[in-house]
């Protein structure tokens, strides 16, 4: 008898257990539909099922967008822009004004190298080096005199040897520099000087002028505590004068180089120029319909005053242009430069990697 009676206990509990357990996925299901009768048919963008959305997205808001950290993240932090217009009285007469170009003349590269070598004391002939340059060098790890085949016809002497010692002073080095540079063909007369110390060594730097104006072309000498120079560079081509460019007036050149393609054009910061205010954008962030608008700072510059000068820009063959462009000022006190220049005399090209471009500043005269 105690055996039926086990079997009867475990059936009980069994049937138990089952009735049990329909009555909590009944629960189940019933506490189910109620989170579900409480949330809306689609989740808001970048929403929680938890949050409503305030004010309520509209139906069109309510499409599911993806949104990626990994390719929808911004870097910027300051959303702001310059808007240049020309001043009512802002000249606009049309004329034509000189350029400058760079030229090799005469000079020859390998000709050039042993006159440079004669200059530093290198002893050796000229030989084919390595971008196609013509190389001078003495013994082994002595100094050596390098020429390159370019439009500048750019030039160095190295010496490798660290001397101990204390810096010259910088007018004697300046002095060094001078003796060195003038038999070369440098105007150390009417060039800008530069002078800077590194380490127990001194930096002299001769600048080109052009009008008053400091260029981009100069001159180095490097001279070590015992009078000898380590370093210096250069180059051998001269500047020509190219007559006859046609010149748009201020208020054109300024209307052309804020068109669509053309800020290579300008207007371009003035080193140095003014002192720039800071700036900040004012008044609270308004709302639309209850979401943040975004507030972008736009500084309006006047520009009041224009006048004809020259801006210097490198060409693709690594030479250099200097062309007649408009300094102009703005209502903060700040100079910016501005192509001058005929449509005519301005080309543009698609940039492409850069080893597809062929590179002829580097082709052996």
């Amino acid at each position: 008898m105690a055996l039926p009676e086990l079997r009867m206990t475990s059936v009980v509990r069994a049937v138990f257990g089952l009735v049990g357990g329909f009555f909590i996925l009944i629960a189940l299901a019933v506490l189910m539909a109620g989170v579900r009768s409480d949330q809306p048919t689609q989740i808001p963008v970048g929403g929680n099922p938890a949050v409503v959305a305030s004010p309520a997205p509209s139906e069109t808001g309510l499409i599911p967008t993806a949104l990626d950290p990994a390719v929808s993240a911004i870097q910027q932090s300051d959303v702001r822009s310059q808007e240049f217009v020309a001043a009512k009285d802002l000249s606009n007469v049309k004329s034509t004004a000189v350029g400058y170009r760079v030229s090799a003349g005469g000079v020859k590269p390998i000709e050039l190298a042993s006159v440079i070598a004669q200059q530093f004391g290198v002893t050796g002939q000229p030989v084919k080096g390595d971008n196609n340059s013509y190389v001078v060098s003495g013994p082994a790890s002595g100094p050596e005199v390098t020429v390159f085949s370019d439009p500048l016809v750019r030039w160095h002497y190295i010496d490798q040897r660290l001397i101990a010692g204390k810096p010259l002073s910088q007018d004697a080095a300046k002095q060094i520099a001078k003796t060195l540079l003038a038999p070369l063909g440098v105007p150390v007369a009417s060039a800008e000087w530069d002078i800077s110390a590194d380490q127990n060594r001194v930096v002299v730097r001769a600048w080109l002028v052009l009008k008053g104006l400091r260029t981009e072309l100069g001159w180095t000498v490097v001279v070590a505590p015992d009078g000898e120079v380590v370093w210096a560079d250069g180059f051998a081509a001269s500047l020509v004068a190219v007559p006859g460019y046609p010149v748009l007036g201020a208020a054109d050149a300024l209307d052309r180089a804020l068109k669509p393609g053309w800020a290579f054009a300008g207007p371009t910061p003035w080193t140095e120029s003014g002192a720039t205010a800071l700036l900040s954008v004012p008044g609270p962030v308004p709302t639309v319909k209850g979401r943040p608008v975004l507030v972008a700072g736009v500084q309006q510059l006047l520009v009041n005053k224009a006048e004809l000068g020259l801006v210097q820009f490198w060409q693709p063959d690594g030479s250099l242009l200097i062309l007649p462009s408009y300094i102009v000022n703005t209502d903060d006190d700040r100079k910016w430069s501005l192509l001058a220049v005929g449509d005519a005399y301005v080309t543009t090209r698609n940039l492409v990697p850069t080893a597809d471009a062929p590179n002829p500043s580097i082709i052996a005269r």
